[in-house]
């Protein structure tokens, strides 16, 4: 198991985080809230690294909270204390939560909370003081963690999304050199083909969900966040051409046909991947990523090698999937470079704001 390398930013949010614990419950001392750990424990729970994370935690806490108390409040005076009923209760709203969990993930917090609520109006409490406390202690609680997320150190979704989309051309560079390898038939390690599309996926992912939360802060999108949104557009649109290309290269039969066109293709192949890095390095370091005029130039010389193979009339002594797949594959590879072209155009403007 590999464990990722701690950084400035890890520490940074765990101070972050035990301070607003800290400062949670110094407020329920000062309140004399009879369980304020609950606030404690909600501030943990919705500590995010960034304010859009922490509202949209924050928020599920508290609708989940809220229908949670009804819930359990409702079914007590409904159903008694009785031991029996208390089980019964339980299981019923525990039962009715993870069945509308999928209309909204708040409903995973609404199942805790009516479990606590149905356990401590057995002591004897007024059912609605212990769902009222419940559901103000763990308000407490979200309104530190959203005050430290956005006062303390804080950090943006949408800048975190521009370190994203330089992890995710690092990702596809690293994906395009293995496919390069296996296209050639040199060294291709089927282990770690898979293991670069796991890797690429999973930064994808945590993209996607970058940018929800980018989009849910107070703010909105400032003009760089929004071209940063745009790169990541690009690099998503990179990715699904080089899973394209990925299905149709492991086809032997198409190894004699690569062959006519072999050195521009490849050309163009190792002059966009250096293009990646290149593009990748100048976002992560804030500054104009350049020309690319060489990769305009590779896709030119491929497009001239792909005209003389159809000049020469090599295609007709293939099958008609053995061709499709050749130039399903080439069509990708193309434009994966034109996609790269441009998204250098619009990474440039980040360079002017």
């Amino acid at each position: 198991m590999k464990f990722p390398t701690p950084n400035q930013s890890h520490f940074r949010h765990g101070l972050k985080t035990a301070g607003a614990a800290v400062a949670a419950y110094a407020v329920t001392e000062l309140l004399n809230l009879p369980q304020g750990y609950w606030a404690v424990v909600s501030v943990i729970v919705v500590m995010q690294t960034n304010l859009g994370g922490s509202l949209r935690a924050g928020v599920n806490r508290i609708i989940g909270t809220a229908l949670g108390a009804a819930m359990g409040a409702l079914a007590l005076g409904l159903m008694g204390t009785h031991p029996l009923a208390l089980g019964l209760e339980m299981g019923l709203c525990i039962l009715v939560c993870a069945y509308f969990i999928h209309l909204h993930e708040s409903f995973r917090m609404a199942g805790m909370t009516a479990a606590i609520v149905i356990l401590m109006g057995n002591q004897g409490h007024s059912i609605a003081w212990v769902a009222f406390a419940r559901f103000f202690e763990i308000t407490v609680g979200v309104c530190v963690a959203l005050f430290f997320t956005a006062f303390v150190w804080p950090s943006r979704a949408g800048r975190q999304l521009r370190a994203g989309v330089v992890r995710a051309l690092h990702d596809e560079a690293a994906l395009y050199s293995i496919l390069l390898s296996c296209r050639r038939g040199q060294d291709c390690d089927p282990g770690e083909e898979a293991a670069a599309i796991a890797q690429l996926e999973k930064t994808r992912e945590r993209n996607h969900l970058l940018l929800e939360e980018a989009k849910r802060e107070p703010a909105g999108l400032a003009v760089r966040e929004q071209i940063t949104v745009s790169l990541f557009n690009f690099t998503e649109r990179i990715a699904e051409h080089l899973l394209s290309m990925e299905h149709a290269v492991h086809h032997d039969e198409l190894e004699e046909l690569h062959d006519f066109v072999a050195r521009d293709m490849d050309l163009l192949a190792q002059t966009t991947i250096t293009a990646m890095t290149r593009l990748a390095l100048a976002i992560g370091a804030d500054r104009h990523p350049g020309p690319v005029e060489d990769v305009v130039r590779a896709i030119g010389e491929a497009e001239d090698a792909l005209s003389r193979l159809r000049m020469e009339r090599v295609l007709p002594g293939y099958t008609l999937e053995v061709v499709m797949r050749f130039f399903s594959y080439y069509y990708n590879m193309r434009e994966v470079a034109v996609e790269l072209t441009s998204m250098a155009g619009r990474a440039a403007l980040l360079g002017e704001k």
